[in-house]
């Protein structure tokens, strides 16, 4: 607020009783000057005791200042006192309410005024078009257009400007662009329309194309194009786009406005670009909970998970600043990647201390995170818990039953789901239908796909497909699965061919296993995954000339394939290990652990599988590569710093191999330890040398 000058109207007020001819001009010209509440309440009182309740004039004065201080009851109570009411009047109301985000109020004024025959002039009709806008309300919209065209009145730049404004609103760019290049007259209020327009409705390059036209024109900038600039980037999936918005909000100097910053980070957390949106986050001088909760969003998407537990704990020790839902469904999200089952207790006590359990989205979250950590017992316990289920609460329930591997339980639960009420939907059906593919439950699993291409709200896409096609793959009917692809009534894609490339490894079907492994590589001749996949399933089949081949494509494209690496939480830590990690600070310790495991696996029958190496290297150190896997060391170093008996869980973010199952097996039973294994694909039990996927993964 700007100083009021409170000497002058001390000064008018002890003259009251000898300037009351000049009074009109003197209360016009002390509101003009007051800003503030407090003088406001005294120049108001010393107009109802001086007779001037009835003055429009002074009315008009005054409402513009209560709406201006954001006191709405107080500027609708002197409007409604006023007897001769004018256009201003009707204006000065209806804009503040459309600032105050009463948006059907201002309406309803709007409609009083039309019926009293008053007519709307121009700063009437821009002050009422954004309630339209923000309503949605198309047919009304237009009609007001309409009858600011019917009226003949002139172009009006700030009325094409809303008009502008509202069609973008309502998703009508042709429109809007029609409008906007029929103006004779534009500002950068009209610049800004367009460009967040555009913008907002998915036309990336036409709002940077407008900005950059907007630039050539001269016109300055203002906070408003940046802020519309910044999702234009976010949509265009260019990181270098991005880059050079920063650069220029940086030239422009509004690189230490919060809402600018935060947005840039917003920029880099898209392009998983974690360490530059942490950079933009540390340079904020003041941090609200948007921009803490976007950067543990972007350590969780970005599988930092460590960093975001971290991240969260510093959060937590912040004074002033209230957790959200966003923070604790992040905050678990990351614990349920990680498999970080302590931390995930702790974030629930949490959520349980500042009410937050019963919030849908967090109360889903909590779900996921506790199947996801292999304790399904304590996610059906919150689940049955829960007052209140929506879809995603039931889609987390079954969808933790499928990775546990309890096909039979996410089938009655999908079934008990249709009989609350609820009406499933796409991701419903994926979640039932991989849990079928996990427990290997063919005939049911096909019931419920026919199932859903029969319902008349859910329309099957290439996920449930590729649902169907491992399902039949995984059980070996390799030919149906083919089949079935030959009838989709949609091109296949890399995931439905990469789904049965695995089902003909599993299966050891080298020949069609060929024939769609080319298939992929037309699509995606850059894979490494599945160069890896298929010179596995040649070794598998003892076909060496095919592995050599494998080989020798993944060299000549210079490919790698994704680092393995494993988690392993311990006191509500998380252990990171890469694969063949030789610089961990504990190295020489989980060294010493790894020989005297592996040498009592081998006396109890386990033999490295050297077959699954591609590296052209001599058996010894096949071995030696084989010991050093991101899930041994992650073992390793469990069974060195837990007790007896306790169960270990591990995260590893590939499919597990085929040795390091083995060898998990051999571990479990000379060990006499449960290991908990959540793969890429599911959890792996293992217990007493057996493992619950029962070798079916």
């Amino acid at each position: 607020m700007h100083p009021v000058n409170f000497y002058f109207y001390r000064h008018f007020s002890t003259n009251l009783t000898q300037r009351l001819c000049p009074l009109a001009q003197s209360h016009a010209s002390i509101l003009r000057k007051l800003k503030d509440l407090r003088p406001l309440r005294q120049i108001h009182a010393q107009i109802i005791t001086s007779g001037f309740t009835h003055d429009t004039f002074r009315s008009n004065s005054l409402m513009n200042l209560y709406v201006f201080c954001g006191l709405l009851g107080d500027a609708k109570q002197i409007f409604y006192q006023i007897p001769c009411k004018n256009v201003v009047s009707w204006t000065i109301l209806i804009s503040g309410l459309v600032k105050n985000d009463c948006f059907i109020e201002a309406i309803e004024v709007f409609r009083e005024m039309m019926v009293g025959d008053f007519k709307p002039n121009a700063v009437t009709i821009s002050s009422v078009i954004p309630a339209f806008a923000n309503l949605g309300l198309i047919r009304i919209g237009k009609s007001v257009h309409c009858f600011w065209v019917r009226g003949g009145f002139e172009g009006n730049l700030f009325v094409e400007t809303a008009l502008v404004d509202m069609y973008s609103k309502f998703g009508c760019m042709d429109v809007a662009r029609q409008l906007f290049e029929g103006m004779s007259e534009r500002n950068v209020v009209s610049w800004n329309a367009i460009v967040s327009g555009y913008s907002d409705n998915g036309f990336s390059e036409e709002a940077i194309q407008h900005f950059n036209l907007m630039q050539r024109k001269g016109l300055a900038v203002d906070f408003f194009t940046v802020m519309s600039l910044i999702p234009a980037s976010l949509s265009v999936g260019c990181l270098q786009v991005g880059t050079g918005i920063h650069g220029f909000v940086v030239r422009t100097g509004y690189e230490n406005d919060k809402h600018v910053k935060t947005a840039l980070m917003d920029i880099y957390v898209s392009h998983n670009c974690v360490d530059e949106a942490y950079r933009v986050f540390s340079e904020m001088p003041v941090k609200d909970v948007a921009a803490w909760t976007l950067m543990l969003a972007g350590f969780s998407s970005g599988r930092h998970w460590d960093r975001a537990i971290k991240h969260f704990n510093e959060m937590l020790g912040m004074r002033n600043l209230k957790l959200d839902s966003i923070a604790l469904t992040s905050i678990l999200s990351s614990c349920s990647n990680s498999g970080a089952l302590q931390q995930g207790r702790r974030v629930h006590a949490l959520a349980i201390k500042t009410y937050f359990e019963n919030n849908i989205f967090v109360g889903s979250a909590v779900i996921d995170m506790y199947a996801n950590c292999g304790n399904l017992e304590d996610a059906k316990r919150f689940f049955n818990g829960m007052g209140e289920k929506d879809v995603v609460c039931w889609n987390a329930m079954i969808a933790g039953n499928g990775v546990n591997g309890y096909g039979t339980d996410a089938i009655d639960l999908f079934m008990q789901m249709k009989g609350s009420g609820l009406d499933p939907d796409e991701s419903t059906f994926v979640s039932v239908l991989h849990a079928c593919s996990h427990a290997g439950i063919v005939y049911e699993g096909l019931q419920i796909f026919y199932r859903m291409l029969k319902s008349s709200h859910v329309i099957p896409n290439l996920q449930h497909y590729a649902c169907v096609i491992d399902i039949l793959g995984r059980a070996g009917q390799l030919d149906v699965a083919c089949s079935f692809i030959n009838n989709m009534p949609f091109q296949p894609d890399f995931d439905v061919y990469n789904t049965l490339l695995g089902a003909c490894r599993i299966h050891r079907n080298i020949k069609l296993g060929h024939e769609i492994s080319q298939k992929i590589f037309e699509m995606e001749p850059n894979d490494a995954g599945c160069y890896v996949l298929l010179s596995n399933m040649y070794a598998l089949a003892g076909n060496w000339e095919g592995v050599k081949m494998a080989r020798a494509s993944l060299r000549s494209k210079r490919l790698k394939k994704d680092p393995g690496f494993s988690s392993i939480e311990i006191n509500q830590e998380i252990y990171t290990f890469m694969a063949g990690e030789k610089d961990h600070p504990q190295y020489f310790k989980i060294e010493g652990m790894l020989k005297f495991l592996i040498l009592k696996i081998q006396k109890a029958g386990y033999v490295p599988n050297t077959d699954i190496l591609l590296q052209d290297v001599s058996d010894d150190m096949k071995k030696d590569i084989l010991y050093h896997h991101s899930k041994k060391m992650a073992i390793a170093f469990g069974l060195m710093r837990t007790k007896p008996r306790t169960v270990i869980r591990i995260t590893k973010n590939l499919r597990t191999c085929d040795d390091c199952h083995s060898a998990s097996k051999f571990i479990s039973k000379v060990f006499r330890r449960v290991l908990l294994i959540k793969d890429a694909n599911r959890f792996h039990v293992f217990q007493d040398g057996v493992c619950s996927c029962r070798d079916y993964w």
